[in-house]
């Protein structure tokens, strides 16, 4: 089952960094103007990294916020993050696209859908394992991969409980959603697979997942989910994206 799309977006979006004005994120800020020979850039990912859940998904999407803080002037950005994907279908339709291109840093956020879509963890696994070393194996310099964010207050996933209130965001899947327990539980085994393949291919995790924890004791946490109450504002869009900044700023 997959999450039912929200909006109509673009897949696929290539972008010069002189077309775009120099907006920042947090503490990368000062590798915006930082000289380089020309870098490809290409996000993988479903529809959190389309940019769905912000007022202005083209630029506004962290992919994008990302590129135009952390990359060279002269590099260029290729998002093929497709809404609703899984990294079943990454493989299918994103992965050919990322290898023929030969990016030389790519981010990988699938994660979410294969988990609310009911997808074991050991199955999960295998996907992903064969798309981080197809990726390693093309010749990619950087793989950033993100862990699985904290789901269990998520509104969208609070409207699938019984009792949930009237008026707020529907729920997230017209399938029957675990006890909070129990996503949790999922969440980790996701987290724990995705540390163990990306090690194992030479990627490097972006943890999410404390970073959503974090926004929670900073009580700020509501502020970072959009209206439809699942995915990131523009807000939350800015959190993902420095978080994949300090570690791209990692040499």
């Amino acid at each position: 089952m997959r999450i039912r799309p929200l909006l109509v977006a673009l897949s696929l979006l290539l972008l010069p960094a002189a077309c775009v004005g120099g907006e920042t994120v947090g503490d990368s800020a000062a590798m915006a103007v930082r000289p380089g020979p020309p870098v490809l850039y290409v996000a993988l990912g479903a529809s959190e990294t389309v940019g769905i859940g912000t007022d202005d998904p083209v630029r506004e999407a962290w992919p994008q916020l990302l590129y135009r803080s952390s990359m060279p002037r002269s590099a260029v950005f290729v998002n093929l993050g497709i809404p609703g994907a899984t990294v079943a279908d990454a493989l299918e339709r994103e992965l050919p696209q990322a290898l023929e291109l030969r990016p030389d840093i790519v981010t990988v956020w699938l994660n979410v859908n294969d988990l609310i879509a009911g997808v074991p963890p050991a199955t999960y696994e295998a996907g992903l394992q064969r798309l981080l070393t197809s990726l390693r194996r093309g010749g990619i310099a950087r793989v950033l991969v993100a862990n699985t964010p904290p789901l269990d207050r998520l509104p969208a996933y609070l409207a699938c409980r019984p009792g949930a209130p009237v008026g707020g965001p529907p729920c997230l899947t017209d399938r029957v959603l675990p006890p909070a327990e129990r996503i949790n539980e999922l969440t980790a085994a996701y987290n724990d697979v995705i540390e163990r393949v990306a090690g194992e291919a030479g990627a490097e995790v972006v943890d999410l997942h404390s970073a959503g924890i974090a926004a929670r004791s900073q009580e700020s946490g509501e502020v970072l989910i959009s209206e439809d109450g699942f995915h990131p504002s523009a807000a939350g869009a800015r959190v993902v994206a420095d978080a994949f900044a300090r570690i791209l700023s990692r040499d």
